[in-house]
């Protein structure tokens, strides 16, 4: 009897380190869907921003701090909560494997077009060194992040390596796929620059062939001189949206809005279905051509 129960015992403890599944921590939604499209049941995965919140000024919760507590892996993507949260986190758990999800992508300085008088060309100078960090906009950076997750998962669960990869490339096929298909809706388009508030598009738009001009400066709101540079700039081109992200403040894009006749239409850059969002991004935009 005692054996019997000891052989149960053995089978049920590797049944369930077989099937453990990998406690994952990611800052933003779209990481959790490329990290759901590679692992599928394999990882349980934990998002610390929630939808609707800004990832400059979020601060964790008390659930949220013990499921970094039995992380096994923290991806990282660039945004400022994580300067402000990572020394903590490994702080509260020592065995945190902090891997950076955009490995290989060089990115880009934040740039506004307009900024060329002289006071606003010292501050964009001066915030030269600021990067953008909105990498996962573009399809084709999207899928180094999504090699970045397969290569980590493959090396911390070698058992599923196959799995990892296969789902890789599968999902390699279905972003050619939809970069096609949002290439094809964005040629037709006669107006290549679009506004917007906050400027979590600049990858997008270099994936797309568009220009993207920011109304937020460096996470201030704009002075009234280079509002009034916003709304001659949208007069001279005929823009008549101005697009807003749903983490941020839409009040001088409401008057913006008003002053050239227009309307603000939200786009979100954080949603979790990304495919889905970045269709309905290209078809906002074409829209509002």
């Amino acid at each position: 009897m005692v054996l019997m129960i000891r052989a149960i015992l053995v089978t049920l403890f590797f049944a369930t380190s077989l099937f453990a599944k990998l406690n994952i921590c990611v800052s933003i939604p779209p990481q959790a869907y490329f990290i759901d499209k590679i692992a599928g049941d394999l990882a349980d995965v934990t998002v610390l921003i929630p939808p609707g919140s800004s990832p400059a000024t979020y601060t964790p919760k008390p659930s949220q701090l013990k499921a970094i507590k039995k992380a096994q892996i923290y991806f990282t993507i660039g945004v400022p909560f994580e300067k402000n949260w990572l020394d903590r986190f490994k702080s509260i758990n020592h065995k945190l494997k902090i891997v950076d999800m955009t490995a290989g992508i060089k990115k880009r300085p934040l740039h506004n077009p307009l900024a060329h008088a002289s006071h606003e060309h010292h501050e964009e100078h001066h915030h030269h060194g600021t990067l953008d960090p909105h990498v996962w906009l573009s399809p084709k950076l999207a899928l180094i992040l999504a090699k970045n997750v397969a290569d980590t998962l493959s090396q911390e669960d070698p058992e599923h390596q196959k799995l990892y990869q296969t789902n890789y490339q599968a999902f390699t096929k279905s972003v050619r796929e939809l970069e096609a298909k949002i290439a094809e809706k964005l040629k037709r388009i006669k107006q290549k620059s679009f506004i917007v508030f906050h400027p979590s598009f600049g990858y997008f738009a270099e994936a797309f062939g568009l220009q993207q001009v920011a109304i937020e400066k460096e996470g201030k709101e704009p002075s009234l001189r280079y509002i009034k540079r916003v709304i001659d700039f949208a007069r001279k081109h005929n823009i008549k949206t101005i697009f807003v992200a749903p983490q941020f403040s839409q009040k001088s894009a409401r008057y913006i809005a008003k002053q050239i006749g227009g309307k603000v239409v939200a786009i979100d850059p954080l949603a979790y279905e990304w495919d889905k969002n970045l269709l309905e991004i290209a078809q906002s935009f074409e829209k509002a051509d």
